[in-house]
């Protein structure tokens, strides 16, 4: 093998599988790979083609090692196929997590860490629903600890754009009608709609849809159903009068969409713990039941007694605090709070409430840098070293 391409054979090892370096270092010798996969010449003249398709100029002899260097490890383990998905669904978060923090000036943030994305990527990527009305591809699926986020992108094939002649001229004006997932436990999420005019690369009937779901008790399925059914806008004059005679929603794409995902997972980077601390209020007396804490996001789970007169603002009394002293910038999140009531006594006088109140980070953080989540004065610190999650 000549010296050229000996560093071309070594560059492709390294971009194909950097996270697999030990999986690299296992691999036989070339002579060894020839006599374990025997491929007809009729594989490598579609690899040839494959290539040439792809506008790329590799020499036969390094092409013929890398073919049979793949099937090895797809026959044995499955590395390569799997280190190539989770990369692609990768990059596609870190160019969007990238173009988001540039946008809202976050790219200088120390706390901002795109690269524990791959450790976090799910496999499945591509194609995931296709008819001829609609085309749904999945960009890339991260999950760690109690939450988890999806990039959809999807084209309507029979239009032209995204707006119609007799609807909003405004594309955000439009969204999937309906989704579910095959969950059973009790779970939130938030989700944004973007499209030409937000990202150059769409064309003018494709949208990016973006997804966080969240769960205290996680996601720990093998694998997971995504159902959306129709598309299309709310009509303005129903949000006023609705009547049951109409229906508000007007469909310009209609079906019913379901694909599922396997959630396996390369690490859970995220930490949990159990609190039970005390806090005040203003009103009342909280208690801080548990703490989830990963790169996508932060839950703050709490219990209580409910009051109608309300208590201080959580938004402003519940913070994330760095070691360094600082506290972490509301640019970096939005925050939400959600109550239900889970006991009731007889008369009805008290009732017991359970309090979730989310951090839902805009861009990735590196939780090794955050000290404590602070609760109304009483810090709840935070080890990820010695974590128990979810």
């Amino acid at each position: 093998m000549e010296k050229q391409d000996k560093e071309f054979e070594e560059l492709l090892k390294k971009a194909v599988c950097s996270y697999h370096e030990e999986e690299w270092k296992a691999l036989p010798t070339n002579e060894e790979l020839e006599e374990t996969c025997q491929l007809s010449d009729e594989f490598y003249e579609k690899m040839d083609a494959l290539i040439q398709h792809q506008k790329h100029s590799v020499r036969k002899k390094i092409l013929r090692y890398a073919a049979v260097a793949a099937c090895f490890l797809i026959l044995t383990s499955g590395m390569v196929g799997m280190a190539a998905y989770v990369m692609m669904g990768a990059e596609n978060f870190k160019e969007f997590f990238g173009k988001h923090a540039r946008e809202c000036e976050l790219a200088d943030r120390a706390i901002m860490d795109l690269e524990q994305l791959t450790d976090m990527a799910v496999t499945t990527t591509g194609t995931v629903y296709e008819d001829d009305d609609i085309c749904l591809e999945l960009k890339g699926l991260i999950k760690s600890g109690n939450m988890f986020s999806m990039i959809l992108q999807g084209t309507l094939k029979q239009l032209e754009t995204i707006t119609v002649p007799d609807g909003p001229g405004e594309p955000h004006c439009y969204s999937f009608l309906e989704s579910d997932v095959d969950f059973d436990d009790s779970m939130s999420a938030s989700s944004m709609y973007y499209y030409q005019e937000d990202d150059e690369n769409l064309e003018s009937n494709q949208f990016l849809y973006f997804v966080t779901y969240s769960s205290e008790n996680g996601f720990d399925e093998n694998s997971y159903t995504f159902t959306f059914q129709d598309f299309g806008y709310c009509r303005d004059d129903m949000w006023d009068e609705p009547t049951e005679q109409e229906d508000p929603y007007v469909v310009t794409c209609s079906g019913t969409w379901s694909f599922s995902v396997n959630m396996d997972q390369a690490k859970d980077i995220s930490f949990g713990r159990d609190y039970h601390v005390a806090v005040n209020d203003g009103k009342s007396t909280v208690t801080v039941d548990r703490i989830v804490l990963s790169p996508i996001g932060c839950s703050v789970y709490m219990t209580g007694s409910y009051s109608a007169e309300g208590s201080l603002d959580y938004f402003e009394n519940v913070k994330i605090k760095l070691k360094n002293g600082a506290y972490l910038d509301d640019t970096c999140y939005e925050m939400g709070m959600s109550e239900s009531v889970i006991s009731s006594d007889e008369e009805g006088s008290h009732e017991e409430v359970k309090k979730e109140f989310s951090f839902e980070f805009r861009v990735p953080i590196d939780i090794r840098q955050v000290a404590s989540v602070e609760v109304f004065g009483e810090e709840c610190r935070i080890e990820p070293g010695e974590d128990t999650n979810p």
